[in-house]
């Protein structure tokens, strides 16, 4: 039971950035965690190595392109909590598995999990997340391949990046968590950001990635955490703001 603590909901929490940001969350902020995936064994085996460490953590099974999966989750919260205080939407795909040969087919399971399931998860969340009595915190994971600004300027060396899907998703994700910010911003207990988290080192990459998940999870927590006179409708990295 969460005892008072501030409850973090990570979707994508069974591998990875997910992983380190549901660690680093539950560890140096203290917070109790409910980590999501929509592998059981997978979810169930990560959420039990925190728990093996003391951490507060618990581990559910949560699939973002259905509604009744979200659903049952939410259902769970309320039941239990009454409230969530940060939602950490981490889960997305970098390109359809097995890859399609059509283009259509393609943009449509990026779309779906990467902007519709954040969209869903976000939304179904909602109540709850008003009902927190502290933080009130949405952060939505993109990327540096969503800044439309970066990929229209010449020699940007986001143009190098090869999954147009991907990039158009994130794209879309960072104006959704804008929305969201307009739609809230005269409550100022409301916190949505996007950021990127850096090229780490992950499934979604195979693994060529430059950076660590540990180094990635640190600006996704730092936004998770914000306080009272932190900012709102940002899409930032490490290093600062990130052109949109």
């Amino acid at each position: 039971m969460a005892s008072g603590k501030t409850l973090a909901l990570v979707t994508g929490a069974n591998q990875g950035i997910g992983f380190a940001i549901s660690k680093r969350l539950a560890s140096e902020h203290g917070y109790y965690v409910i980590m999501t995936g929509r592998r059981e064994d997978d979810v169930k085996t990560k959420a039990k190595l925190l728990q093996d460490l003391g951490l507060e953590v618990e581990a559910h099974v949560m699939e973002i392109t259905s509604d009744a999966s979200i659903d049952a989750v939410v259902q769970n919260v309320e039941r239990k909590f009454g409230h969530l205080d940060v939602l950490v939407n981490n889960a997305g795909i970098a390109r359809a598995v097995p890859s399609s040969k059509s283009v259509r087919a393609e943009y449509e399971t990026l779309l779906a999990t990467n902007v519709i399931g954040s969209l869903s998860v976000t939304e179904k969340f909602l109540p709850l997340l008003s009902k927190s009595q502290t933080t009130k915190r949405v952060v939505f994971v993109s990327s540096g391949a969503g800044s439309i600004t970066q990929w229209s300027t010449p020699g940007s060396p986001t143009r190098a990046f090869k999954a147009p899907a991907y990039a158009v998703s994130k794209s879309a994700v960072n104006a959704l968590c804008v929305q969201y910010a307009v739609a809230h911003e005269d409550d100022k207990s409301w916190k949505f950001n996007c950021c990127c988290p850096g090229y780490c080192a992950t499934n979604l990459n195979s693994y060529r990635g430059v950076s660590t998940p540990e180094t990635g999870a640190e600006i996704i927590c730092h936004l998770a955490t914000l306080g009272e006179d932190g900012p709102t409708g940002t899409y930032v990295n490490i290093q600062g703001s990130i052109p949109w």
